[in-house]
């Protein structure tokens, strides 16, 4: 299957990327440049050199694929704007596509506080501050369909692995200063999936899942932020953690801080049983050391 990948050299986008290749697929990202690209031309990844913000710019290249999977995220001004001219793009690419596939990313935030529940994909919507216009695009996206385009969305946990991912912060800030630093006391879960498992899973989205779907794509493990920070911490030869109060949190990330604070237990259940998704790395905590490893050898 021909496929076009959005945000192409991002620390997930080009995961999916590569794993799509070795799938057996003919596919195409999005990069800024072609230096940023060059370990996925080495994959053979074709590289389409442009940005969401310029549709024309890459359309002409794109035109013709069968599927779409949108990854890129611009955390600037003009994001939601952005998000939401990718979708329309991908709308005109694939309108009158047999069998066009359009993957579009969200995320667990957009569930809120999941109070003591694993949520899934029927769960009633209470997004964070900081993605409370994303419910409106997984909507927009869904709505593909009257365009005869099998639409479906994915919200992954909290990414992790290799060089990047939120919970790297804490071997960042335990390298530094001594301490993992977290918000708040801790008590909070967080919903956690891994880099490559995630990769694997956008493989069986693009493959079969059905059209109007929901896919929820997050380990088993329910660790609070505490035993979250503190093993990031060990692993990083430290094993403390110090209190940052959500006030001062929110004066530095604004609304991420609150979205970091989310306690929120989710069920991948949909994913496993109806595409066979089998995560290998199900405990962030019994792996920190191997991770950490990984995230200082990148850095």
């Amino acid at each position: 299957m021909k496929v076009f990948v959005t945000g192409g050299t991002g620390y997930i986008g080009s995961a999916v990327a590569l794993r799509l290749k070795k799938a057996g697929h003919d596919v195409s990202a999005l990069v800024r440049s072609k230096e940023k690209g060059s370990a996925l031309q080495a994959a053979g990844v074709k590289l389409i050199v442009g940005d969401l913000g310029n549709p024309a710019g890459y359309a002409a290249t794109a035109w013709g694929v069968q599927a779409i999977v949108h990854l890129a995220q611009d955390h600037g001004p003009t994001g939601v704007d952005l998000d939401r001219k990718a979708i329309s793009t991908a709308r005109e690419l694939l309108h009158g596509s047999v069998g066009g596939t359009f993957i579009y990313t969200s995320g667990i935030w957009v569930l809120g506080n999941t109070e003591g529940d694993a949520a899934d994909e029927k769960h009633p919507l209470k997004p964070a501050q900081a993605v409370a216009w994303r419910p409106a695009h997984e909507q927009a996206a869904l709505d593909l369909a009257k365009d005869g385009i099998r639409a479906v969305v994915v919200r992954p946990g909290i990414v992790y692995g290799g060089p990047g991912g939120v919970p790297a912060m804490f071997f960042g800030t335990a390298s530094k200063h001594g301490a993992a630093q977290m918000i708040g006391e801790g008590n909070n879960h967080w919903p956690l999936v891994h880099r490559d498992d995630l990769a694997e899973l956008y493989v069986r989205l693009v493959e079969r899942a059905p059209a109007g779907s929901i896919f929820h794509a997050a380990d088993a493990s329910t660790h609070t932020l505490r035993e979250i920070a503190e093993a990031c911490s060990r692993a990083a030869g430290k094993g403390e953690v110090s209190v940052q109060p959500i006030e001062k949190a929110r004066a530095q990330m604004g609304p991420f801080a609150d979205a970091l604070a989310l306690d929120q237990k989710v069920s991948s259940e949909k994913a496993r049983t109806e595409l066979d998704w089998r995560p290998r790395h199900e405990d962030f905590v019994a792996e920190a050391d191997k991770l950490y490893a990984e995230w200082h050898a990148a850095q």
